[in-house]
């Protein structure tokens, strides 16, 4: 399972799909097509992005060694993208390893994106949460640390559907033969059953995660903005 999130206001991100020797490097041939189609380029752009950085998380998993060139992945939607790029889309990513069900959700401010191996109503079964790192979408305090900021907002959501307390759970990367792995959460120094994803970027912080056993003590669908 993966998540990713890209502030469409962040320095670089507007008029990004202007770029063709960047857009050449990140889309596929299909996409470089419906982009020129679109009447929301930069949006497109940055959906087909954050589609990608999350079936790589999602896959990764199972192929520690799938290469992240966005060109090697493919995003296909399932249903035609409305002009304003709205409300959200579902579709898949076909990477070099394995595909990915992906859900992208459109905001005015930022699109955030969830995904998972699983089957397609795997979807469903997610609990995702967006939280601004800043009152009113303002740039963000300069001492504020992302990876802080999202795993605390984790793990209390995580303490809310298990019913546990906050001290009993960690989130941290364990170091790997190709550097640090995906996150991990133990309850009480011992791995749970359930698959998280963490990401963040300018103003904004996501997490996305789903349980893997009969962990939940209530429902496991919560979404933030």
């Amino acid at each position: 399972m993966g998540n990713d999130i890209v502030d469409l206001r962040a320095p670089g991100a507007c008029g990004k799909a202007c770029d063709a020797r960047f857009v050449q490097r990140v889309l596929t041939v299909e996409e470089r097509h419906e982009l020129l189609r679109s009447e929301s380029p930069d949006t497109l752009l940055w959906a087909f992005w954050a589609a990608k950085e999350t079936a790589y998380k999602a896959v990764s998993k199972i192929y520690p060694d799938l290469s992240s060139a966005p060109g090697r992945f493919y995003v296909m939607f399932d249903s035609p993208k409305p002009g304003g790029l709205s409300g959200h889309m579902d579709g898949r990513v076909k990477t070099p390893g394995a595909t990915a069900r992906i859900r992208v959700f459109f905001h005015e401010n930022h699109v955030h994106c969830i995904g998972t191996t699983a089957a397609r109503n795997g979807l469903n079964e997610i609990s995702w949460g967006v939280r601004a790192i800043s009152p009113g979408g303002k740039n963000k305090h300069p001492h504020v640390c992302e990876s802080a900021f999202v795993r605390k907002f984790a793990k209390e959501r995580i303490a809310r559907h298990t019913g546990r307390h906050g001290n009993d759970i960690r989130i941290q990367r364990d170091n790997m033969a190709q550097g640090l792995g995906p996150p991990i959460v133990y309850f009480n120094g011992k791995k749970a059953d359930l698959d998280i994803s963490l990401s963040h970027d300018n103003r904004f912080v996501a997490f996305a995660f789903f349980a893997t056993g009969s962990i939940f003590t209530t429902p496991s669908i919560v979404t933030d903005s």
